[in-house]
């Protein structure tokens, strides 16, 4: 949020800046035009081109204006970048779990509970795994006092999630 701050002032800084020196520009042409005119009407009359008036000879003061608008515009894209939200990435590690205590049967059943990351109903490991009731709710049981999973109850059914 701060970094978003500093971009905001640096962007509208820029701008100001840029403003400025855009204005500069004009008014520095502007004087350079008057002060031609007036040393061509000290000639006589002759035609006064850019390259025979003496104020445009060895001028860089334009190349220093864009150098300086070039520069001021990076800045500028600089805050515009810093102004921008963050997408914030997430970083989920992958607990590990210790099964060397379990049965193959508790394995399955915990590796199928597992891969369902929201959750699965205690009568869909009834259902794919051909077992009762009473043999799921004790597999349950023991991973739940392992500290494995945790069961809910969601209306007439329990869910059971992985801790």
């Amino acid at each position: 949020m701060r970094l978003q701050k500093i971009g905001l002032v640096i962007v509208v800084a820029s701008i100001i800046v840029l403003g400025l020196l855009i204005f500069l520009k004009f008014q520095t042409d502007r004087q350079m035009l008057t002060a031609c005119e007036e040393s061509c009407g000290e000639l006589g009359g002759v035609s006064c081109s850019l390259d025979s008036c003496p104020y445009h000879q060895g001028n860089n003061l334009s190349w220093v204006l864009i150098v300086m608008s070039i520069l001021v515009a990076f800045i500028g894209g600089t805050g515009i970048y810093l102004s921008l939200p963050k997408k914030t990435e997430i970083i989920i590690e992958e607990k590990e779990y210790d099964l060397s205590s379990l049965v193959d049967e508790e394995k399955k059943i915990f590796l199928f509970i597992k891969d369902h990351k929201e959750g699965v109903y205690q009568n869909q490991i009834v259902k794919d795994f051909d077992l009762s009731k009473v043999q799921t709710t004790r597999l349950i049981d023991k991973l739940e006092g392992s500290g494995l999973v945790e069961r809910k109850r969601r209306g007439l059914a329990n869910v059971v999630k992985v801790k």
